[in-house]
């Protein structure tokens, strides 16, 4: 997307408009999977997200990508976000859900792996008690995501279609846990092994797979979104 003068005042508008629904800008850039201070950069005009990261928003605040990009057609209904995430408007949670006691996690993207191909999915979001999310988990509701992986590379521990639940303020890369990494623009689930050089292993649990090593340079570029502390389903 290209903007100068009004057209991105207008978009920074829009920005803000999705914000003013959200508690914080980094929560919400947590959610659509980029670092606070880029979206920050957005918010500010000095940067504009590319087509990816503008997909991921609209998914994520449940707007139109046209009304997002270029504010074509009428403003959407947004619902405020507390205790969980917002959802996509077409995706109305259980009445049963409450968010006191429970954390309602839509589902982020379409994949988390190295496959091309996204992972069949069921659901548009799952609900979790929250104190079983911090006893078993050992991390604060609000700071999980959702995922759905895709491939066989992590497999058995991971399966294709698996949904995946990820600690976005782990990313310290600890030796040897389980990351989703964005590395070239691809979404990657893989142990992370880091070396005393600072170089990395990427190791996959399906011994098909090879490990890769990414070297010092390479390793500066790898956004790590966060560690993996659950996956499950279909038996």
């Amino acid at each position: 997307m290209h903007a100068a003068g009004a057209d991105k005042q207008a978009f920074v508008n829009r920005l803000q408009t999705i914000l003013s629904h959200w508690p914080s800008a980094d929560r919400l850039a947590r959610a659509m999977g980029v670092s606070p201070s880029a979206f920050r950069k957005w918010l500010k005009g000095e940067a504009e997200p590319s087509r990816e990261r503008l997909v991921a928003l609209a998914r994520v605040a449940g707007v139109g990508i046209a009304w997002l990009a270029q504010g074509e057609g009428p403003a959407p209904a947004l619902e405020s976000v507390s205790g969980a995430r917002q959802r996509p408007q077409n995706r109305a949670a259980p009445a049963a859900v409450d968010p006191a006691q429970f954390v309602l996690l839509p589902k982020q993207l379409d994949h988390a792996d190295d496959s091309p191909q996204p992972a069949p999915s069921m659901f548009g979001f799952l609900a979790f008690r929250r104190d079983w999310v911090q006893t078993a988990c050992g991390v604060e509701p609000d700071d999980l995501q959702l995922e759905i992986a895709a491939g066989d590379a992590m497999g058995p521990t991971i399966r294709h279609g698996d949904a995946i639940l990820i600690d976005t303020t782990d990313r310290t890369l600890r030796n040897v846990g389980i990351y989703v990494l964005e590395v070239n623009g691809h979404r990657l689930v893989k142990r992370v092994q880091r070396r005393h050089d600072g170089s990395l292993v990427l190791i996959s649990d399906n011994t098909v797979y090879q490990p890769d090593i990414i070297d010092v340079a390479a390793a500066a570029g790898i956004v790590v979104i966060g560690r993996v502390v659950w996956a499950g389903g279909a038996v």
